[in-house]
């Protein structure tokens, strides 16, 4: 009897342990089926951002100095006293002309008396030379002479050298400033005379921030402006800073400017406006969290129904915020911004929110 009884309970909680494990073996409602291991496909919510591309040709504004061209002070090369000004306040002078002249009245005996030296040394050598040719004096004879009429003949240039010193010429064409002096004053070497400076071309320099170095060339039109008496003109980037400021980063760039007819005032303030890239081909501006680096370069993922794609691309300008993609991007392209670090090639993604591209414009 005991037998029996212990026979059923075993068959009794056989059956209850079926009936519990049946439900779970295929319900397709409870734990799902829909990817590995009974799990379903992972889907990961991402922002995403339209490829729009854009007109190159961006203005860059920078304030600069205005400058002459050219612009020296005149000083004295020689002590003495000044005999002669033709120099006047603010007059306008061509290239060479005499604007003042020192006191060099013992320099010109020094010279007739050098001029005489060098007159009989060169009788002494056509002497000896016409005696040598008829064994009438050494070689010895004949070197001697030389050398003394060569010493001469330094010694002339040599006043000559002193008396050119007396005279203050104008290097090139240009426009006085005041003249510092008076005739009879005594003029020591380096003593001011006047400032010369060549105002009919001004220059002027700014500062070109690193993203946009390479963008300038020797002979691109600037635009430049004073604002202060609403003048413009058209100037010529005439030469670039070979490398960047290491403290700010930027290339200088130096600008030719036409000022003629005047104008412009050199020493004025005027502001620089440079258009970037003109009639370079469109660009697309990406935000720069978009990016990823491999082997191969930059790359951006894509959304592409319901997937994300790899898309290496080519870029060009770029800032902290953006860069600009030369190659690689199509309009209309939705580029994902957010989440790459859990995305794959293939992976399933869902766009919970588009950005829009002019925050993102490269500036």
């Amino acid at each position: 009897m005991k037998f029996f009884v212990l026979l059923f309970i075993s068959l009794y909680l056989i059956a209850c342990g079926g009936n519990d494990s049946a439900p779970g073996a295929g319900a397709p409602g409870k734990g799902g089926s829909g990817g590995k291991g009974g799990r379903p496909a992972r889907e990961i919510a991402v922002e995403g951002y339209i490829a729009e591309a854009h007109e190159s040709g961006k203005t860059f504004s920078a304030m600069a100095t205005l400058e002459p061209l050219n612009s020296v002070q005149l000083t004295a090369a020689t002590s003495g006293r000044l005999m002669n000004l033709y120099a006047k306040d603010g007059a306008s002078v061509q290239k060479g002309a005499l604007l003042a002249k020192i006191d060099d009245s013992e320099l010109r005996a020094q010279l007739k008396q050098a001029e005489s030296n060098q007159q009989l040394a060169q009788q002494k050598f056509d002497r000896t030379k016409t005696l040598h040719e008829k064994d009438g004096a050494t070689q010895a004879d004949m070197e001697a002479a030389e050398a003394s009429l060569k010493s001469a003949e330094a010694s002339v240039e040599l006043i000559k050298a002193q008396i050119a010193k007396t005279e203050v010429r104008a290097p090139f064409a240009g426009k006085l400033g005041f003249v510092n002096v008076s005739v009879g004053a005594w003029l020591t070497t380096g003593t001011s005379i006047a400032t010369l400076s060549e105002v009919k071309k001004l220059k002027a320099k700014f500062a070109l921030p690193q993203r946009y170095a390479t963008t300038l060339k020797v002979g691109d039109a600037v635009d430049v402006k004073d604002e202060e008496r609403n003048m413009a003109k058209s100037g010529k980037v005439k030469a670039l800073e070979a490398s960047l400021s290491e403290s700010s980063r930027t290339r200088q760039v130096l600008v030719e400017i036409d000022n003629a007819n005047g104008e412009l005032l050199a020493g004025s303030y005027a502001k620089v406006n440079v258009t970037m890239q003109a009639g370079a081909a469109k660009s697309i501006p990406v935000p720069a969290e978009a990016f990823t680096l491999d082997k191969d370069g930059a790359y951006v993922f894509v959304a592409t129904g319901g997937k994300a794609k790899i898309k290496h691309v080519e870029t060009g300008l770029r800032t902290p915020i953006s860069v600009n993609v030369t190659g690689g991007l199509n309009e209309g392209d939705t580029v994902i911004t957010s989440g790459l670090i859990s995305l794959r090639e293939g992976t399933s993604v869902r766009i919970r929110e588009i950005r829009h591209n002019t925050d993102y414009e490269v500036e």
